[in-house]
């Protein structure tokens, strides 16, 4: 158990050392004065910091773009039942008239369509269109 605790030989001292704690340079030991060390320090954080701040917006963007389109699917959803329960409603209603009846709806409907062709009459036109010609 000790034996673990103890760095072994044949390890280096930067092996046990935390990885951020790598990236950041260890002072000298001539230096008299660590202000240097230490802007240099101050600057590499923030150059993180900004680093972290543009993926902040980054993540806020993407977030707001997925909520987006979550709410577009809801409503889509929302309108397909809409239209579902209406086409039910419909075919509930359709089921209630006698077949003969729509049989007897279809038979006007087409002699009408031949009967205007035979004899040349349009359906009636918008006012409009007849003030135009």
């Amino acid at each position: 158990m000790l034996r673990h605790a103890l760095r072994m030989s044949n390890q280096s001292a930067a092996a046990n050392v935390h990885p951020f704690m790598r990236t950041s340079s260890a002072p000298d030991p001539d230096a008299s004065d660590p202000v240097p060390i230490m802007r240099r320090e101050i600057m590499l954080l923030r150059i993180e910091m900004e680093h972290l701040r543009g993926k902040e917006d980054e993540a806020r963007k993407m977030k707001e773009f997925l909520l987006a389109y979550v709410e577009r699917v809801e409503h889509l959803r929302a309108n397909r039942d809409q239209w579902q329960r209406e086409a039910e409603r419909l075919s509930a209603l359709i089921a209630q008239v006698p077949h003969w009846s729509l049989f007897w709806a279809r038979c006007c409907f087409d002699a009408s369509k031949t009967w205007r062709k035979l004899t040349g009459l349009r359906p009636a036109r918008d006012v409009a269109d007849v003030r135009a010609n």
